[in-house]
């Protein structure tokens, strides 16, 4: 039950992020709409964005995380700490540096479609500055996997919640008056906040990190792992840079398109999915872990959440797209295509979340190949299917998200082929066999009821925590153990605080 503790705690401090980031999201639409500005500012900060979600979300925790738990056992905790942060420094405020004066070139590479166009311009522009970012966003890596080794999750992951609030914050106070260069103040100055609030935490768990240069055998032992961890997760984040090197080709308004869809179906991702495996990394590192029966834990979670949302996401599309981004600059027919690329996107999330999870397993035993290898193939996969779908089969922007979520199903398929040690396939069954018959309630009460809420807004509002609800108690009609045992630690709480 540590498992489900520590990813609600990292869930929480997501959703909160996730709410402000919708919130960051409907005002760039609101403002910005899917326009060529709006275009050149998604395409100018994939980068720095896929540089948080390759060490933020997983990359460099992987690696790191294993080793600084084991060198904290054994007392040796303070220097490794300091050898690798003033290697790290280096690293990242290079790749700052390299990133900035090469954004033409980077910008032509990852979206050749806009070249010599006006979206293509500004996204230059844009670009030298936000990859100032990449430094503010790895420091805030770096203190994610300190904290997340001492057992703090929820800090570090409420800290991207402060970057969107205090974007949002900007963009609702200077947009009318500076236009788009309020979203370039707002990720710089979010960025500072983002690493600011995560200092607190780290001092009250008594970290003292400083500079120290040397190479010993932990720190090597670091670089060999780290190397192909933080290229799989570099190389699960080309599925977006796919994605957007095919839509340049598509006009105005593609690139706006998918990266609205996939911030929504990124929503139960991010929210409940990292947090399971962050937290699956953190026990499975330590010495003694009974490995079969966490990951069997985690499968469960993984099904339990993954498919209600998969089902909400695509049933309730074109009212949730409206209620988040419907007004403003976004206009109907924006909402229609949005909307069908996230319901292709839901498609395959729940073989990314277990994909996820899975890679978990690898890296708590230090193995970070066998993951960059299911990357590779994962998007080796997506780039073959999309170009057929788009080339080919003529599916024009929404053969993108599908080609994802079939690549998903191979990344997934890969990894469990290779685990050492699978999950029981007892408990999997027994939650499947419960998961089922109250997801089948749950869709026929959201069919039933989808569009007679009276909006967009209010439908989401109602019918997205109600659907949620009655999923829940018909699990706990059934008795799912881990719904139960949930159930039963939060009142034990209220009884006993």
């Amino acid at each position: 039950m540590k498992l489900i503790g520590q990813a609600l705690s990292f869930a929480l401090a997501t959703f909160l992020s996730r709410v402000l980031g919708f919130l960051r999201d409907a005002t760039i639409a609101y403002y910005f709409g899917a326009s060529h500005i709006s275009d050149a500012f998604f395409i100018a900060f994939r980068i720095p964005n896929s540089f948080r979600r390759i060490l933020g979300e997983g990359g460099f925790n992987a690696a790191f995380v294993p080793l600084y738990v084991r060198a904290l056992e054994e007392g040796r905790g303070d220097i490794f700490l300091s050898r690798v942060f003033f290697l790290y420094l280096l690293v990242v405020g290079g790749a700052t540096l390299a990133g900035s004066l090469g954004a033409d070139l980077l910008v032509s590479v990852i979206a050749p479609g806009v070249r010599g166009t006006p979206t293509g311009e500004l996204a230059v522009f844009m670009a030298r500055f936000l990859f100032g970012y990449l430094i503010l966003i790895g420091l805030t890596a770096f203190l994610m996997g300190v904290l997340n080794a001492h057992g703090r999750f929820f800090v570090p992951a409420f800290s991207q919640a402060v970057f969107n609030g205090v974007l949002l914050l900007v963009l609702i106070l200077t947009a009318e008056a500076v236009g788009y260069s309020a979203l370039i103040l707002g990720v710089l100055i979010g960025g500072v906040f983002q690493v600011l609030v995560n200092l607190p935490a780290l001092f009250s768990s008594g970290v003292r990190i400083g500079l120290a240069f040397g190479v010993d055998d932990d720190v090597k032992r670091l670089m060999v792992r780290l190397l192909p961890a933080l290229a799989g997760f570099g190389v699960s984040q080309m599925s977006l840079i796919v994605d957007t090197f095919l839509a340049s080709f598509l006009g105005t308004g593609a690139i706006s398109y998918l990266y609205y869809a996939n911030r929504i179906y990124q929503l139960p991702f991010g929210v409940f999915s990292v947090g399971v495996a962050n937290s699956l990394l953190s026990l499975l590192s330590r010495r003694g872990a009974e490995r079969r029966v966490h990951i069997t834990e985690a499968y469960r979670l993984v099904l339990i959440i993954s498919l209600p949302a998969t089902a909400g996401l695509i049933i309730l599309s074109g009212p949730i797209v409206s209620a988040v981004y419907g007004r403003g600059n976004f206009s109907v027919e924006d909402v229609g295509r949005t909307s069908l690329v996230l319901s292709l996107y839901s498609l395959g999330l729940l073989f990314l979340s277990l994909q996820k999870v899975s890679a978990s397993a690898f890296f708590s035993k230090g193995d970070t190949w066998t993951p960059l290898k299911a990357s590779f193939i994962s998007v080796l996969s997506e780039g073959l299917t999309a170009s057929s779908f788009l080339f080919l089969l003529d599916l024009g922007l929404f053969g993108l998200p599908l080609a994802t979520a079939l690549s998903s199903v191979v990344g997934f398929g890969y990894l469990f082929g290779r685990l050492d040690v699978k999950p029981y396939p007892k408990p999997i069954l027994s939650t499947l066999l419960r998961v089922l018959p109250s997801l089948t309630l749950m869709v026929l009460f959201l069919e039933g009821l989808k569009g007679r809420a009276g909006g967009s807004v209010l439908e989401v509002l109602l019918l997205v925590p109600s659907g949620a609800l009655l999923y829940l108690f018909s699990l706990l009609l059934l008795r799912e153990p881990l719904i139960l045992g949930l159930l039963k630690g939060l009142v034990q709480k209220v009884v006993k605080p």
